[in-house]
């Protein structure tokens, strides 16, 4: 039996996939196939390239830096730093001439045409930017001919892609939650954040049917946490291997049916 792996969007909540991925080690499972989106991406092909060496390789590199402890680099006039930072650490790890660990892909929002593309050849450092671009914080980037920004936009946990890949059971974890917000938070919100909550509002809704079409998905507790909240990175993915902890032999017993 094959296994696919499909991580939703979510900003640097994405770091609850770790902790999802780490238990899944410990129980020995281990991905024949990983599709992302986003955030989701970003850790899938971390992972995929050699598995938990290079996925916390990554990860550590990525937490030492004084860019990603500081969500405030967004709101400067070059938030593509990030992006920067992010070409840079993948780079060192990733071949694109090398075989990698676990067949990956992600996908990303085709701005001309307003479709969801499956990004599974070519360049996986720049198919991930494209699948991570945020519209409004990231630029817009190219692949060849074409303009992508987000995947999360059109499929924020990608398990019928997973599937298509060659699947026969996917395993989702899906982080893209929302928290409440009170009356006075609402009251004092301007345009903008409006239009950011009302995306928020639609990706999660997203996420909730795109659960169905997995055989067992994860759901961490990230409400606690925003998309941007870098400096909280480490707690973020103990909150996901929290909680793949207690969920794995549910797993278990699924695969075994």
């Amino acid at each position: 039996m094959k296994i696919g792996l499909a991580l939703s969007g979510g900003g640097v909540l994405g770091a609850a996939h770790i902790g999802v991925i780490e238990e899944l080690a410990k129980s020995g499972i281990e991905p024949d196939f990983i599709c992302g989106s986003s955030a989701g991406a970003l850790i899938g092909l971390a992972y995929a390239i050699n598995g938990l060496e290079s996925l916390n390789a990554i990860f550590d590199e990525l937490v030492g830096s004084r860019i990603l402890a500081n969500y405030r680099y967004l709101l400067a006039p070059r938030p593509d730093s990030l992006f920067d930072l992010l070409e840079k650490v993948f780079r060192k790890h990733y071949k694109p001439d090398g075989l990698m660990r676990t067949k990956f892909a992600c996908v990303a929002t085709n701005i001309g045409t307003g479709e969801s593309t499956v990004l599974d050849l070519g360049d996986h450092v720049k198919n991930v930017l494209a699948s991570a671009a945020y519209p409004g914080v990231f630029s817009i980037q190219r692949i060849k001919d074409s303009y992508y920004f987000d995947g999360g936009i059109t499929r924020n946990l990608p398990a019928g892609e997973t599937r298509a890949l060659g699947a026969d059971f996917v395993i989702g974890s899906s982080i893209y939650s929302i928290a409440e917000l009170k009356p006075t938070e609402v009251k004092k919100m301007n345009r903008l954040a409006a239009v950011a909550r009302s995306l928020d509002i639609y990706e999660r809704e997203l996420s909730r049917f795109e659960e169905k079409q997995c055989d067992f998905c994860f759901k961490p507790e990230t409400q606690p946490f925003r998309w941007f909240n870098f400096s909280k990175i480490k707690l973020i993915k103990e909150a996901g291997r929290r909680h793949a902890a207690r969920e794995i032999a549910n797993l278990c017993a699924c695969l075994k049916k």
